[in-house]
């Protein structure tokens, strides 16, 4: 055998390994699944990425299995991303939820304590002279996406049923939606609007970290509580999954360190069991208010 002979044996060899290394990767590839993950995109992107890293840590290591958080540009799009199959889970707000579980099949599995008694804030620039929202009439004000529950769907519910004010008719023109919570407030601080509505955690947590000048913005009201935020599954997903997944973020104790990190970047101080029927309130005042059609 010649020396080119001898090179084409060598990288036939050297390409029959390759082939077979590949198919094995392959192989250990599909026996171990990713779990994809999402959420509504409530905040700026470095926010959510500081807030939902150690816990994508965290779910990979209590699952046994790769997990992946999967950005999405809107509230919509996190929908759309759970109802497609894109995603597995979904981290959606109340209305969020309401709207998957109409446009697909989906179930609700965990929320933080919080979510059972959540409330929105609505603030002011203080040179605007607001006391009680009652005055935003007439002036400039800001929503945070369409598809809030914090942001938009409960304080609108409430500028209706609490102060008599029509959002549509009553401010100085259309309302703005700034898209995000923490976006709602530098709309006001700036002064570009009169006043806003607002997550009140993503508020406390804005305020704690001096992420907010507050003798140019202030709360002038709070609501009531309202159930919000969970996790929602694809109901196609195993119940074993659904469990695995829920039992996951019921066994988050804040005596763990490594817990302890996750717990406060997602805001909880433990998180609890969701149930279909705690998002029904929610459901009624996405219809009566008109942000919600389709099937009852």
């Amino acid at each position: 055998m010649n020396i080119a002979e001898v090179y084409r044996s060598l990288a036939f060899l050297v390409l029959l390994a390759a082939i077979s290394c590949s198919g094995e990767v392959a192989r250990q590839s599909a026996e171990r699944p990713v779990i994809r993950i999402t959420g509504i995109p409530d905040e700026n992107p470095t926010e959510l990425a500081r807030r939902h890293g150690p816990m994508t840590a965290y779910l990979s290591e209590a699952l046994g299995v790769e997990v992946t958080y999967v950005p999405v540009t809107d509230y919509g799009a996190a929908v759309q991303a759970l109802i497609a199959g894109h995603v597995d889970f979904a981290w959606l707000g109340g209305f969020t939820h309401v709207q998957s579980r109409n446009l697909g099949d989906t179930v609700p599995l965990v929320m933080r304590e919080i979510d059972r008694e959540f409330k929105s804030v609505f603030i002011a620039h203080v040179d605007a002279g607001v006391k009680t929202p009652d005055s935003f009439k007439g002036g400039s004000f800001a929503f945070g996406s369409k598809s809030s529950t914090s942001g938009h769907l409960m304080p609108r519910h409430f500028l209706s049923t609490e102060f008599n004010l029509d959002p549509d008719s009553d401010f100085a023109g259309p309302p703005m939606f700034s898209g995000a919570h923490d976006a709602t407030v530098k709309l006001v601080e700036s002064g570009k609007v009169r006043g806003g509505a607002l997550n009140k955690e993503v508020w406390d947590r804005m305020v704690r970290e001096g992420r907010v000048d507050e003798t140019k913005v202030e709360v002038v009201w709070t609501t009531p509580g309202y159930v919000d935020y969970n996790w929602t599954a694809r109901s196609a997903l195993s119940t074993d999954l659904h469990l695995r997944f829920t039992e996951a973020f019921l066994a988050l104790n804040a005596a763990d360190p490594v817990h302890a990190e996750v717990l406060a970047l997602q805001g909880a101080k433990k998180f609890v069991v969701a149930k279909a029927a705690d998002f029904d309130a929610i459901e009624g005042v996405a219809r009566s208010t008109g942000l919600l059609h389709g099937k009852p």
